[in-house]
C-alpha cells in the first residue's frame, strides 16, 4: 500500500521515548513527502516542547483521514488511548478489513496489537527501534532526526545510567552525535532542570518515603500536594529514580493520583531477581523488569498503624502489639 497520510500515536502522559521516536519518524516521512500528523491525549511534557514541531501535537484527529496508524513506545493497547473514543482503530469494520495499524514498541507487556508489530524488549528503548528502522529505511539521519533520537535514547537509559546501557546503546548514541544530535541540550532539559515548584513536590514525596516489611520503597503523592505546592501530576517524573537508589530495597513503588481521577503507580528495581513487568500486570499494567507502571481509577488514602513494643527490657502487654 503506498500511504500518503500518516498518525503516529504516542502514548498518554508521554515521555521522551515516545515523544522523540514520533518525530524522528515523522521528520523522515515528511522528507519523502507524505502528509504526518502527530498525536497524544496528553500534552508534550515540558521537556521534550524544545524539539523541532513538539509544539503541533493534536489531542484529537479524524481516523478517515489516514491511509496508515502508526503508535510509537505504546505499551499496551490502553495507552494508544484514542481506541477509547475510536474504537475502529482496532476493530474491523464493514467487511472487516480495517486500515494497517503499524505498532512500534520495546516493552516486554506488548500483546502485538497492530496489524503490523515491529516490537523488541531487548531494545532499550523505542527511539533505538527507530533508528535501526529508519536505516534499513535508507533515510539520511538528519541532525533533527539523530537528536529525536538521542533525546529519546537518552530518556528511557535515565542518562545512561540505567541496567540497560549496554555496548550497543553507545554505540547508536555514538553514530547519532556524528549525526549532529544536540546531546546537551536533551541532558539540561531532561535530566538538569528542575522548577521551585518540582523540587517542592518530590520535598513531600521523599518526606513520607518509607520501606515495608516486603523491602518495599513506597512513597504516594496526590491532588492536594500538587495544589500546596504549585504542581501537577507531570511533576512526578525523575523523583522515582532517587527512590530507587535506596540500598537494600527490592523495589521502589510511587502512586500519584493524576487530575483524572486515577492512580498511577511507577516501579522501579535495581535487582536482577525481581521482574516488575510481573507485579505492574497483576494491576494492568506492564513494561519492563526493571521499569513498569500502572494506572487504575480511584484515589488515594493514607493508612496508618502503631505498635507498642517492648522497651528496655520491660515486657509492654507481654509481646508487641499493632495498631
Amino acid at each position: 500500500m503506498d500511504a500518503h497520510s500518516v498518525c503516529i500515536i504516542s502514548h498518554r502522559s508521554p515521555d521522551g521515548d515516545t515523544v522523540g521516536s514520533n518525530l524522528a519518524l515523522r521528520y523522515c516521512l515528511e522528507s519523502h513527502g507524505k502528509k504526518v500528523v502527530s498525536a497524544c491525549v496528553d500534552p508534550v511534557p515540558n521537556d521534550s516542547l524544545w524539539l523541532r514541531d513538539a509544539d503541533k501535537f493534536v489531542t484529537d484527529f479524524n481516523y478517515e483521514d489516514f491511509d496508515v496508524i502508526v503508535s510509537v513506545d505504546c505499551g499496551a493497547k490502553k495507552l494508544v488511548a484514542f481506541h477509547e473514543k475510536k474504537p475502529e482503530l482496532f476493530v474491523g469494520q464493514g467487511d472487516g478489513v480495517r486500515k494497517p495499524f503499524i505498532n512500534i514498541d520495546h516493552h516486554s507487556s506488548n500483546d502485538n496489537y497492530g496489524t503490523i508489530n515491529l516490537v523488541d524488549p531487548s531494545a532499550a528503548a523505542t527511539a533505538f527501534i527507530i533508528f535501526f528502522f529508519l536505516r534499513t529505511a535508507k533515510c539520511e539521519i538528519t541532525p533533527d532526526i539523530a537528536t529525536a533520537l538521542m533525546h529519546g535514547l537518552y530518556f528511557d537509559t535515565g542518562s545512561f545510567m540505567h541496567s540497560n546501557t549496554n555496548e550497543y546503546v553507545l554505540k547508536v548514541a555514538g553514530e547519532l552525535m556524528r549525526a549532529g544530535a544536540s546531546f546537551k541540550r536533551s541532558a539540561r532539559e531532561l535530566f538538569h532542570t528542575t522548577p521551585v515548584n518540582k523540587l517542592r513536590l518530590w520535598g513531600r514525596i521523599l518526606e513520607r518515603t518509607y520501606v515495608n516489611e516486603d523491602g518495599v520503597t513506597v512513597s504516594a503523592v496526590g491532588k492536594h500536594d500538587y495544589e500546596v505546592c504549585g504542581a501537577g501530576s507531570g511533576d512526578t517524573g525523575g523523583a522515582i529514580d532517587l527512590l530507587n537508589a535506596v540500598p537494600g530495597s527490592r523495589y521502589c513503588v510511587l502512586l500519584s493520583e493524576d487530575e483524572k481521577g486515577g492512580v498511577r503507580g511507577s516501579l522501579r528495581t535495581q535487582r536482577e531477581d525481581v521482574n516488575l513487568s510481573e507485579v505492574a500486570k497483576a494491576f494492568g499494567g506492564g513494561g519492563h523488569p526493571k521499569a513498569s507502571g500502572f494506572g487504575v481509577t480511584g484515589r488515594l488514602e493514607p493508612v496508618i498503624s502503631w505498635r507498642v513494643v517492648p522497651e528496655n527490657g520491660s515486657e509492654a502487654h507481654g509481646n508487641a502489639v499493632k495498631f
